[in-house]
């Protein structure tokens, strides 16, 4: 019975290593800060979690009742932008593997857009959206994580904002309220390959 025991043991212990060296990828390495960069927020990617890029949304909201006579609802039109946009540069055509964004604010809503050419003029480049069959959010500071497993060289992260109810403004001849929205703040997004 012992030598039976001793045996299977022998057997898992070859299997275990015949799987280790022939059935498992490599483990994805982070990319170096050296070779990201952000020229909007550089401290998004100078690789020290200590730092903070706070990422500013041009835009607002505007509330409006003249449209509904008789009613208490209001209708929202937004004027500007209600995302804020980040673009990271890396120094050449990589395979990436997943990018891991380490918020402090609440995020509801993050997608990521790659290229896999450089960055010469925004307007006129052409960026692939990375499909996820989940919605990428953070509360309370949790790291979102987004597969890419794609070449790119070029990434567009974009972070749709949340209102800031807390500074919401009301024009007194109009009785239109304005709302900004909040800034968001992240200490760090790392790329693995």
């Amino acid at each position: 019975m012992l030598r039976r025991a001793y045996a299977f043991g022998v057997y898992v212990i070859i299997i275990g290593v015949w799987l280790l060296t022939i059935g498992c990828a490599p483990l994805p390495k982070r990319i170096a800060a050296t070779h990201l960069s952000c020229e909007a927020y550089p401290k998004l990617v100078d690789g020290n979690l200590a730092t903070n890029s706070s990422l500013k949304v041009k835009g607002f909201v505007e509330k409006d009742n003249a449209a509904y006579k008789h009613s208490s609802r209001y209708g929202d039109w937004i004027e500007g932008k209600h995302k804020t946009e980040a673009l990271i540069q890396l120094d050449t055509l990589t395979h990436v593997a997943y990018i891991a964004v380490h918020p402090i604010s609440t995020i509801y809503r993050l997608t990521v857009d790659t290229s896999t050419t450089e960055i010469a003029n925004e307007k006129l480049h052409h960026f692939e959206p990375v499909r996820s069959h989940k919605i990428a959010r953070s509360e309370n500071g949790d790291v979102i994580r987004i597969d890419i497993d794609r070449p790119a060289q070029a990434l567009r992260i974009s972070i749709y904002a949340n209102r800031d109810l807390a500074h919401a403004t009301r024009e007194p001849l109009s009785g239109k309220t304005k709302m900004s929205f909040e800034d968001i703040v992240i200490r760090e997004i790392r790329v693995y390959q």
